[in-house]
């Protein structure tokens, strides 16, 4: 019988999610192949309907994961988004080209980009820690290939994944920005690699501007003014954030 749903566990997941998710195919990455390719084999091995990747410790809540199976079982779907995660259809998740399977993130994105259709539910079967992120380079120009698809693809997006792709580009330019600007207050970096990407970002203006407006802990026009130098008092509220 085909299982509904894999849960696909890379390095920083739960030790252990058998025994709360019953039901469904655990998979884990092995100890030290934690690389883009072992993440798509490791995919492609998959047999659930759909697919979730866990890069992060959780917990279960045993009743709405029971709940988010029957949807998943009645949906067709590319994506069924619930509350603080998303259950990627198989078959789209693996037409994805392999060099595209760098993390959970880009794996995550560019399903999207290939996505028509999306069920949301408001089904918690999952409460995700934060997973501690730092500055670098690499999330950098990762974030930038994905900013450059969404300007080419989003006139062909219907509204319901434009507004999912939209909310994940949000949600991890928010999580860069802080983990830039901690940096620079540390002297880790300097404020010009984040002044030059804020300038690129404007020719997105939609996102420049809703990445203003939802930015947590501080006043981000104000900061674009400063060149992104942080206060002592600011720099406490972003470590608070990015655990």
């Amino acid at each position: 019988m085909k299982k509904l749903l894999s849960i696909v566990l890379c390095k920083n997941a739960c030790e252990d999610l058998t025994e709360l998710c019953d039901g469904a195919e655990i998979l884990r990455l092995d100890e030290g192949a934690d690389n883009p390719k072992a993440l798509y084999e490791l995919i492609r091995q998959t047999k659930g309907k759909y697919v979730i990747i866990i890069d992060t410790d959780c917990t279960v809540a045993g009743e709405e994961f029971d709940n988010l199976l029957k949807v998943c079982d009645e949906a067709t779907s590319d994506i069924v988004a619930f509350d603080g995660g998303y259950a990627l259809k198989a078959s789209t998740l693996k037409g994805v080209n392999a060099k595209l399977y760098t993390d959970r993130y880009g794996a995550e994105i560019y399903t999207a980009f290939n996505s028509k259709e999306i069920t949301s539910v408001t089904l918690k079967p999952f409460t995700f820690t934060t997973q501690r992120a730092q500055y670098s380079l690499t999330d950098e120009a990762k974030l930038e290939e994905t900013l450059e698809e969404f300007k080419k693809s989003k006139a062909k997006l219907n509204k319901a994944v434009y507004s999912f792709i939209f909310d994940i580009l949000c949600a991890r330019l928010t999580t860069f920005y802080i983990c830039a600007m901690i940096a620079i207050y540390r002297k880790e970096t300097t404020a010009e690699g984040l002044t030059e990407f804020d300038k690129r970002l404007k020719e997105n203006i939609v996102l420049y501007l809703a990445l203003e407006k939802r930015f947590p802990a501080a006043d981000l026009k104000k900061l674009r003014e400063k060149n992104f130098k942080i206060s002592l008092i600011t720099y406490n509220k972003f470590k608070k954030i990015i655990k």
